[in-house]
C-alpha cells in the first residue's frame, strides 16, 4: 500500500509537470571525445516545444559540425551553448532562422531553408565567411553589420536587389558572390566604392539589366562573372583592361551592344588555350546570330521590351556582310598563322632535341674524359708512389752496398793485422826457442874448477 502510494504522488508529479509546460531534453554527443572538431552524426528527432536538444559540452571544441538531421532554429539560447565554438557547418538541416553570435567565424549554412537571419546588432562581428547558398532569403540588409566578411556566398537565394553599400566597411572581403537570384538590380552606391582586396565578383544568372560601376573601384579583381543576364553595357566603365589583374571574364548569354562590347574588350588580351601563360579565360556564346566580339552575341540594334525596332536595315546588312566577311578572312588568317606556327615551334622542337642530343653526347664524351684523366692521374700517382719506393730502396741498397764495403774493408784489414800479428807471434817463438837451445847450452857447459 505504501508503495502504491508513492507510485501514484510520482505520476501525479509529472502529469503535473507537463501541463505546467516542462519540456524534456535529448542529449548528444561528438563522435570523438577530443579533438578542436566535433561531429555529430545525427541529430535526434524531437516533437517541437516538448522536447529540445542538449548540445555536448564543447569548452574545448572549435568547430561544431553537424551531417544530418533537422534543427528549425538556431537561437541565442542555443548558442550559448556553444561557446567557444568559433566555426558552424550545418548544412541541410531545415534551417529557417539563424542567430549569428558576435564571436563567430565561419557559418556553412548551405541548403537550408532560412529565411531570417539575426543579431545583435550593436556588436562588434568576427565573421570572417558566411555560406548561405540554397536558401530563401529575400533581405539581406542585415550583412552590413559584418564588416570583418572575407568570403560572402549568397548564391541561390530570393534576393530581388542588392545595395552595394553594405559592403563599403567589409576592406577584407575577398569574395563575393551573389549568382542565381533572379536580381533585378543592383543599387549603385552613393559615393566611391572601394574594396581593394576584392578579387572574386560573382553576379551571374540574374535578370540584371544594368550595372552602374561608375564609382567601383576594384584594383584586385581577379574572377568577374556577368553571365546570362540582360546586360546591354555596363555604364560608367570604359573597358575590362582597367582590371589589371583580371583573370577570367564570363560574359555570354546577355544583350550587349556590340560597339560598347568592342570597345571594352579592345586591349583584353584573351587566353586561346590553356597552355598560354598569360592572357584571360573568356567564355563564348554557343549560338550567334551574326554578330559576335571575341565569341559573346552582341547587337548593333536597340531593343525594347514591347517591340524590337530595327533601324537602317539596309546599312546593318550590309555591315553584317561585311563583318561575314571579315570573320572568314580572320579566320582563314588565324588557321594559317596556327599552321606556320604549329610548322616553326616542330622545327624548333626539333633543334632544340638535336641540341639537347648533342649536349647529351659532349655531356658524355666529358665524363668519359674527366673519368679517364681520374684513370691516369690515379696511376700517375701510383707510379710516383712506386718510384719514390723504389728511390728510397736503391738508397737503402746503396746505403746497405757502403756498410758492406766498410765491414770488408775492415776484415780485411783486421785479417793483416791478425796476419802480422802470427808473424810477429812466430818470430817471437823463433827467438825464444833459440834462447831456449843457447840456454840449454850453456847449463851443459862445465864451469872451470869442476
Amino acid at each position: 500500500m505504501k508503495y502504491r502510494v508513492h507510485f501514484l504522488l510520482i505520476g501525479m508529479f509529472l502529469r503535473s509537470a507537463c501541463a505546467a509546460g516542462f519540456t524534456s531534453t535529448i542529449p548528444i554527443e561528438c563522435t570523438r571525445p577530443r579533438g578542436h572538431i566535433c561531429v555529430i552524426k545525427s541529430l535526434p528527432p524531437t516533437d517541437g516545444a516538448k522536447t529540445s536538444i542538449a548540445f555536448p559540452d564543447l569548452s574545448k571544441r572549435t568547430t561544431l559540425r553537424i551531417l544530418e538531421g533537422t534543427l528549425n532554429n538556431l537561437t541565442r539560447e542555443q548558442t550559448l551553448q556553444l561557446h567557444p565554438v568559433r566555426n558552424l557547418e550545418m548544412e541541410r538541416l531545415g534551417l529557417k532562422s539563424v542567430f549569428i553570435d558576435p564571436e563567430f567565424e565561419k557559418l556553412h549554412l548551405r541548403d537550408n531553408q532560412i529565411t531570417t537571419l539575426v543579431t545583435k546588432s550593436t556588436s562588434n562581428f568576427a565573421l570572417k565567411l558566411l555560406d548561405v547558398r540554397k536558401n530563401l532569403l529575400r533581405n539581406v540588409s542585415l550583412l552590413e553589420h559584418f564588416d570583418q566578411l572575407e568570403q560572402l556566398y549568397l548564391d541561390d537565394n530570393q534576393i530581388n536587389q542588392l545595395s552595394v553599400d553594405m559592403f563599403a566597411k567589409m576592406q577584407n572581403l575577398r569574395v563575393l558572390s551573389a549568382a542565381a537570384n533572379g536580381m533585378m538590380a543592383i543599387v549603385p552606391p552613393t559615393r566611391v566604392l572601394v574594396l581593394s582586396k576584392l578579387e572574386s565578383l560573382f553576379l551571374g544568372r540574374n535578370g540584371l539589366k544594368s550595372i552602374e560601376m561608375e564609382k567601383w573601384q576594384l584594383p584586385s579583381l581577379r574572377r568577374l562573372q556577368l553571365h546570362n543576364n540582360n546586360l546591354v553595357e555596363l555604364t560608367g566603365m570604359d573597358e575590362f583592361d582597367q582590371f589589371y589583374d583580371l583573370m577570367e571574364l564570363k560574359l555570354a548569354g546577355n544583350r550587349w551592344s556590340c560597339g560598347w562590347l568592342q570597345h571594352a574588350l579592345a586591349n583584353v588580351t584573351v587566353k586561346q588555350s590553356s597552355n598560354d601563360n598569360e592572357g584571360v579565360v573568356l567564355d563564348k556564346d554557343t549560338d550567334c546570330s551574326i554578330e559576335n566580339v571575341l565569341g559573346i552575341c552582341c547587337s548593333f540594334t536597340p531593343n525594347s521590351e514591347q517591340e524590337e525596332q530595327r533601324i537602317f536595315q539596309p546599312e546593318i546588312n550590309q555591315v553584317r556582310d561585311a563583318i561575314r566577311q571579315i570573320n572568314t578572312r580572320h579566320d582563314a588568317f588565324i588557321q594559317h598563322r596556327n599552321e606556320k606556327l604549329k610548322e616553326l615551334k616542330e622545327d624548333l622542337q626539333r633543334r632544340v632535341d638535336n641540341l639537347r642530343s648533342f649536349l647529351a653526347d659532349q655531356e658524355d664524351e666529358l665524363e668519359r674524359g674527366k673519368i679517364q684523366a681520374t684513370q691516369i692521374l690515379k696511376k700517375i700517382g701510383e707510379a710516383e708512389t712506386k718510384s719514390a719506393q723504389q728511390t728510397s730502396d736503391v738508397a737503402m741498397a746503396s746505403n746497405i752496398e757502403q756498410q758492406r764495403k766498410q765491414l770488408v774493408h775492415f776484415m780485411v784489414d783486421m785479417k793483416n793485422k791478425l796476419h802480422r800479428q802470427a808473424n810477429d807471434a812466430d818470430s817471437l817463438w823463433v827467438q825464444a826457442n833459440v834462447e831456449k837451445i843457447s840456454l840449454e847450452q850453456r847449463e851443459k857447459v862445465p864451469l872451470p874448477g869442476n
